[in-house]
């Protein structure tokens, strides 16, 4: 009896290593699929982590412009205040100027 099934298995033995052949890679796309799977999972993961540490970091960014923005108006509301007081005495020094040149022109011709 032993005989008829070693016999039986050599004479299978080419077959299940044909058949060895096709079916592994079968089996080795199904375990690759599965840890494609978990790596997009993982990269989507880490993706998805990136995008709210992005997205804060963001709005971070845009309170901090808001701030500047302010700043900046401010800064300008205080320059056109100042300019115009140094308009203001300009002008009053022009008059002086002029006011002083009549006062000499008038003492001069008198």
């Amino acid at each position: 009896m032993p005989a008829s099934w070693l016999t039986a298995l050599n004479t299978a033995l080419p077959y299940v290593e044909s058949l060895a052949k096709h079916a592994l890679p079968v089996f080795r796309q199904r375990k690759q699929a599965r840890e494609a799977t978990d790596a997009s999972q993982q990269q989507l993961a880490e993706l998805q982590s990136a995008v709210t540490d992005n997205a804060e970091h963001v709005r971070e960014l845009a309170l901090q412009l808001q701030q500047a923005l302010g700043a900046l108006e401010q800064a300008g509301v205080e320059l056109a205040a100042a300019q115009r007081r140094q308009r203001w005495w300009s002008a009053a020094g022009l008059l002086l100027a002029l006011l002083a040149t009549v006062l000499a022109a008038y003492a001069l011709w008198r």
